[in-house]
């Protein structure tokens, strides 16, 4: 048996991705992120709900927080 896997590709994907663990602990103390999140890739990398990403876009930023936000593909 081989250990190569297939590449899985998956469509209208967000990804919350911070420089550290830490970082991302100190965003959760400051905004409720758990609402938006619906997997985990890493401890640095979170699945966003697609929809609601404007939202989560809004809540940092009233919380003084600046993502950027890249969308790929469009």
């Amino acid at each position: 048996m081989s250990d190569e896997r297939t590449p899985v590709v998956h469509k209208n994907v967000a990804v919350l991705r911070v420089s550290d663990a830490d970082a991302l602990r100190e965003m959760a103390l400051l905004v409720s992120i758990d609402d938006f999140i619906i997997g985990r890739i890493s401890d640095t990398e979170l699945v966003v709900d697609p929809a609601r990403v404007k939202a989560l876009v809004e809540l940092l930023e009233s919380r003084g927080l600046a993502p950027l936000v890249r969308r790929v593909g469009e």
